[in-house]
């Protein structure tokens, strides 16, 4: 936070890929029922981080390789969510939800990538376009899962998990304006509080022991 609000761009970058690296370390060591999915949600973030750290050599493909890594890690976050929910039980409880939000996110997809489209730079039916909207896609799907994942399980953990996703997607919503329509320097500021709120919420998802099992309200 500190590198930011002095606007040192690469300690920031060095510091978020240390601190996603520290996470998947303590997620492999005091972690007591670890997940492949959630493993590999953690090492592609903390990869994605890596790599944006070293995209000030302005190689090109550098930024495409860290949000694909991205977008890979939070598919397997949305599958680690997804095992835990009985599809039955979800739609003949949840049809209402699950609809507006379908509508929700249509509306905000639409959104952001006319946000992205603000950039002359980037056409429609081009590599970087298809995968700035995979991201938007996998974010808002994210966001959508866990909030729903929360309404099923009588869990802490689930609320935890659902708040760190509303802060990384809100995050990499900010993301989008700063990169794609205004660089304000307040919105690199939002950017990072609201990164640095979600993965705090991703430590203590991590080191809570509450709610050891899952308990279905249903």
């Amino acid at each position: 936070m500190v590198s930011v609000l002095f606007d040192l761009v690469k300690l920031s970058s060095y510091l978020r890929a240390f601190i996603l690296s520290f996470l998947v370390c303590l997620y492999f060591t005091v972690s007591e029922n670890k997940s492949k999915f959630f493993a590999i949600f953690l090492i592609s973030s903390a990869f994605a981080e890596f790599i944006k750290a070293f995209s000030y050599f302005d190689v090109s493909v550098l930024p495409r390789i860290s949000n694909i890594a991205y977008i890979f890690g939070y598919l397997n976050l949305l599958l680690y969510i997804a095992k835990r929910i009985n599809l039955k039980i979800l739609m003949s409880k949840f049809k209402l939800p699950i609809f507006v939000l379908f509508i929700f996110n249509g509306y905000l997809i639409f959104t952001l990538n006319q946000m992205i489209l603000a950039d002359s730079t980037i056409k429609v039916y081009t590599l970087d376009f298809l995968i700035e909207c995979l991201y938007n896609i996998s974010i808002l799907l994210l966001l959508s899962f866990s909030l729903i994942n929360y309404l099923y399980h009588d869990s802490k953990k689930g609320l935890i998990l659902f708040l760190a996703s509303v802060c990384i997607v809100f995050s990499e919503t900010v993301r989008v304006a700063y990169v794609f329509v205004s660089s304000d320097y307040i919105l690199s500021v939002i950017y990072s509080i609201l990164l640095i709120i979600g993965f705090s919420l991703v430590y203590f998802y991590i080191v809570s022991k509450m709610n050891k099992y899952y308990k279905v309200l249903f």
